[in-house]
């Protein structure tokens, strides 16, 4: 069934991106991908690893809410400690300055999902809201499972995929999500096509 809900979306992203410099950030430095001939200049290619991320996500239509990142066995609950560390790739176009594309993906991140949506209480990270959140809110589900993040100048394209368990009960479900955001003129965000969705494994 195609859903299309209205969904906001809270992207820690932005700020895991903008500390990768920090303690989350493994790689020594970008390799950069130069043309030997500058007056015909290649594609730029940045590539990183360890870029910690938290992206939280919200569909309207099933009243769920998910928190990628680990919130559970935690030494310290802290904005670093609930991050996922994935691959990052950005590739910078010559003929337009401001035509980036920034690539993340990961095999093994964190997700648990909620049901009822407290955004205020996850987003933006204040650690007393965000720490006493995830420590007395039952999860509906959690599990591991693999992320694709496509983030344009103009667009965004969020995809996680994997198994799951229902936590009441150790059911195994099959869980999707998708999250697409275009940029409108004005610059602001607008959600074009977004779903969480979780199938029973082996039926309904």
């Amino acid at each position: 069934m195609n859903r299309m809900p209205r969904l906001m979306l809270a992207l820690a992203l932005v700020g895991g991106c903008s500390e990768r410099t920090g303690s989350g950030a493994t790689a020594a430095g970008p390799t950069l991908d130069f043309a030997d001939t500058p007056s015909s200049p290649s594609i730029i290619v940045i590539r990183r690893d360890g870029i910690p991320v938290r992206v939280i996500t919200v569909d309207t239509t099933s009243g769920l809410m998910a928190i990628h990142g680990p919130v559970d066995n935690l030494p310290v609950c802290t904005n670093a400690t609930t991050r996922d560390p994935v691959d990052g790739q950005q590739i910078n176009t010559p003929s337009d300055a401001q035509g980036i594309r920034l690539l993340l993906q990961a095999s093994d991140t964190h997700v648990e999902i909620y049901q009822g949506i407290n955004l205020a209480a996850v987003f933006p990270f204040v650690a007393a809201s965000f720490c006493s959140f995830v420590a007395s809110t039952p999860k509906a589900y959690e599990g591991i499972v693999a992320y694709q993040v496509n983030l344009g100048s103009s667009m965004a394209s969020f995809r996680w995929q994997g198994d799951v368990t229902r936590v009441s009960d150790g059911t195994p479900f099959h869980y999707v999500e998708r999250q697409d955001v275009v940029a409108t003129p004005s610059g602001g965000g607008k959600t074009t096509s977004s779903y969480i969705r979780l199938e029973a494994v082996g039926g309904p």
